[in-house]
Formats: C-alpha cells, structure tokens, sequence
C-alpha cells in the first residue's frame, strides 16, 4: 500500500497526547472522516445478513466480521478522501482534509492501522473472509481511489461491487455464500444508481480534477437519461425475488412502497429538475432508502 499513497505530503499529527479538554473536538475528524452513516449501514447490513442466515448465536463471528468490516471500509472511505482533496476543496470543503482538520499524513497513518486491523480480524475469521478482505477488498478499495473512480461508469461499478461484496463477505463466514447472492445483486443495483446521481452531483469538482466520469463524457442529459432508465429497471427487476419464490409477502411490499415508489418519484423529480441542489437530495435520499431495503431483505425471509 505504501507505493501508491506515498507522494501524499503532510505533517503527521494525531491527538492523542491533548490536554482533555482538547480531546474531544480533536477526535472528531478521526470519526467525520469515516463516515459513521456509511459505517452503520455497513454494520446494519453484517447483523441483518448474519441473522438471514440464522447464525446470530455465533456472536464471536459476528462481532469480528463488524469490526473488520467497520475498519476495512473506514480506511477505504480515508483513502478516497487523500486522493479526493482538490476535488472536495470545491465540492465537499467542510470534510477533514479540505477543511484543514486533519493532516493528509495523519489520515494515510490512520488508513494504514485500520487496514492491518481490518485484516488482522478477518484472519481470525476463516481463510476464506481474508481473502475477500484482503487481497480483493483492500486492493479494489485503494484501485478505486488511486483511479478507477476517475474512469467513466468502472469506478461506479467498483463501488457497487464492494457493497454487493459485503453480504458474501459474510456467507463466506457461515460457510453460505449461496443464500447472500441475491442479497449481494440487489444492493449492487441499488448502489450502482446512487453512484451515477452523486457523479452528476460532483461534475464541477470532477471537471476540476480532470476527472472521466461518465456526465463528463457522455454530457448531463445522457448520464441523466441513463439514470432514468435505470430507475425504472431497478423498480421492476427487484420484484423478482419475489416471484422467483426467494421472498415472500412481506419483501414485495416492503420493496413496492419503500423503495419502487420512491424511485419513481425520485426518477419524475430528476427529469423535472436535473439540477446540483436536486441530485444532492436525491442521492441522499438513496443512501438512507438502503435501510428499507436492508429491512426488505430481513423480513421478507423470515416473517
């Protein structure tokens, strides 16, 4: 890891050694810069997966595939803002490492301690858990940030991917890779629309970085229309589950008013008002929207 991160300058600062009244305030780019929502989906995701699978009594296994699953992805969310600072300079100032908050060597030490952690647990997990967090994840995460993220639709399809992964991440714990596919597909969807919005979201900061993303390449209307599309897509292609007999009841309503509805008020929204205030909302609104879908997933297997 140190080959494609060690250009990035910087005074290493950490807090720890602060008078106690400094404490505080000091630690709170440590936790910003993480992006503790991301992480409690993260989280969320691991806990509901585990107990679809019905192995919430292994809570040694749990509580390890939490941990590493909070320590891979927040040194992956650091990573992606060391190589993101002069896009987020323009559209993100107020994080840590615009803002001035923390120090880029501080955030790559802390990226480094959080990696070996990540993967130090899942060792202890299965052989299986480390190779998917190790050798795949760490290295998609750091591809990601160092350039695919900057390649038209491949860096959002490597975002999708490693959300779709986390679900198998956790069969692979439970010896069930088979029964977190359809998991893994439908978070990779979901994930992958919400992507493409927030790239139309970031176009002046990404034009500033000289970024290939696909608004870039392929113009606002286009991307926008392709977002459209896949909306509507998603909002047909996640009923199949249902039909397919893998969910019941419960999943298919949960998914018609929780998630389908929403898209296609989100999707109406978009076409009316393809604006920066607009997609700002609207990938929001997705990223939060997960939780039903995480909920969807949950119940509809075993109500």
């Amino acid at each position: 890891m140190e080959g494609p991160i060690h250009h990035l300058g910087g005074t290493t600062h950490f807090p720890f050694f602060l008078p106690a009244s400094r404490l505080v305030s000091s630690m709170l780019p440590y936790l910003i810069i993480l992006r503790p929502l991301n992480l409690l989906q993260a989280t969320l995701a691991v806990v509901l997966t585990t107990a679809f699978l019905g192995e919430m009594h292994q809570v040694g296994t749990l509580v390890l595939l939490i941990l590493s699953v909070i320590s891979i992805n927040g040194g992956g969310n650091i990573i992606n803002d060391i190589y993101d600072l002069e896009i987020d300079r323009v559209n993100r100032p107020n994080r840590p490492l615009p803002s001035g908050a923390m120090t880029v060597s501080s955030a790559r030490i802390y990226l480094i301690m959080l990696f070996g952690l990540g993967v130090l647990l899942s060792w202890l997990i299965s052989v299986n858990t480390f190779i998917i967090a190790g050798p795949i994840s760490i290295s998609v995460l750091i591809a990601y940030s160092a350039r695919l993220k900057r390649m038209p639709l491949i860096g959002n399809l490597a975002v999708s991917f490693m959300l779709g992964l986390a679900f198998i991440y956790v069969g692979s714990a439970f010896h069930n890779i088979g029964d977190t596919l359809v998991m893994a597909a439908l978070a990779f969807g979901f994930t992958l629309i919400r992507e493409i919005v927030k790239d139309l979201e970031d176009m002046q900061g990404d034009a500033r970085d000289n970024a290939k993303t696909l608004p870039l390449l392929w113009g606002e209307k286009r991307t926008l229309n392709f977002v459209l599309f896949l909306m509507i897509a998603f909002a047909g292609l996640d009923l199949l589950p249902y039909f397919f007999g893998v969910y019941n009841h419960v999943y298919v309503w949960m998914v018609i008013f929780g998630i389908n509805l929403p898209l296609i008020a989100l999707a109406f929204s978009l076409w009316k008002h393809p604006d920066k205030k607009n997609y700002s909302k609207v990938q929001l609104f997705l990223k939060l929207d997960i939780f039903v879908g995480l909920a969807a997933l949950y119940f509809g297997r075993i109500l």
